[in-house]
């Protein structure tokens, strides 16, 4: 699975700003202004759109924030 990293890169995948307008039900203007970060209610529609194409992006491009995982403990 090609991980993406940047919403540009998602935007492009799923068909460019038009299509994404479409994909996420919201006008083209909205869609043309996601530059850097997507709506956290449009995660469902556009992880299941990029996983249909073989793509996943990060939730922090949806302004989400994801725990850091904790350092395994060493057993002696």
């Amino acid at each position: 699975m090609r991980t993406l990293t940047t919403a540009a890169e998602v935007v492009e995948v799923l068909g460019g700003p038009a299509e994404v307008a479409v994909l996420t039900r919201r006008g083209n203007t909205a869609a043309y202004n996601w530059k850097n970060f997507f709506p956290p209610n449009t995660y469902v529609v556009m992880q299941g759109a990029l996983a249909e194409k073989g793509c996943a992006a990060p939730p922090n491009l949806w302004g989400m924030v994801v725990r850091e995982r904790e350092p395994e403990a060493r057993v002696s």
